[in-house]
């Protein structure tokens, strides 16, 4: 059994690590690499359903939801940057989201320059109103397929080692783990990026 295992199983040594991250937060993730399927099939429990990409008028709408930690600026700073939303609405209002960004993988300081076919999957979120209906596979297969469209056939994304719902979902999409990275963050100010594992090799 590995160390992350048996911090992640052990609930004593699970206490200590999450009291001791305001000074060194140490948190395993994994670089994943997602794909179009052909076969994907889903039934959407939603009425009047559409898809779309919100802009910049749309940042203050999705930033005053409680359940989002972003400000509008923040939001705003993404569409600047030149990182793509794509969203799902019923009955016009926003129900999911998925953020990617054409320029860099960019997690827990992690930064990767990406080619040209790349794309890099973040903040997946589906508000809490309309969970349980399938939206959320949904979402990220319409971000795959409008990804493609662009010229962009490879797509990564990061999952916490310890966010096992995430990876579960991911898989079920067809995803794989491509590499392990342990995170180190010290007083929440300077990181680094340890790679454990590449299972590429």
């Amino acid at each position: 059994m590995d160390i992350v295992s048996i911090i992640r199983d052990n609930k004593y040594l699970n206490q200590i690590y999450k009291q001791s991250t305001s000074i060194v937060e140490i948190v395993p993730f994994y670089l994943v690499e997602e794909y179009l399927s052909d076969d994907f099939k889903l039934q959407v429990d939603l009425e009047n359903m559409e898809t779309c990409l919100p802009g910049p008028s749309d940042m203050k709408t999705i930033a005053e939801n409680s359940e989002v930690p972003e400000s509008e600026a923040a939001l705003d700073k993404r569409l600047a940057d030149g990182c793509i939303c794509l969203a799902v609405k019923s009955k016009g209002d926003i129900c999911a989201y998925s953020w990617c960004n054409l320029r860099n993988v960019a997690y827990r300081g992690l930064i990767i320059p990406l080619k040209d076919d790349e794309a890099y999957l973040f903040d997946a979120r589906t508000f809490n109103a309309y969970r349980g209906k399938n939206i959320a596979p949904y979402v990220r297969h319409q971000l795959y397929s409008h990804l493609k469209n662009m010229g962009r056939s490879k797509f990564y994304s990061a999952s916490s080692y310890f966010n096992k719902a995430a990876m579960i979902f991911k898989v079920k999409l067809g995803a794989r783990p491509v590499k392990l990275y342990l995170g180190l963050n010290l007083f929440k100010k300077y990181s680094w990026n340890v790679l454990l594992k590449n299972f590429n090799t």
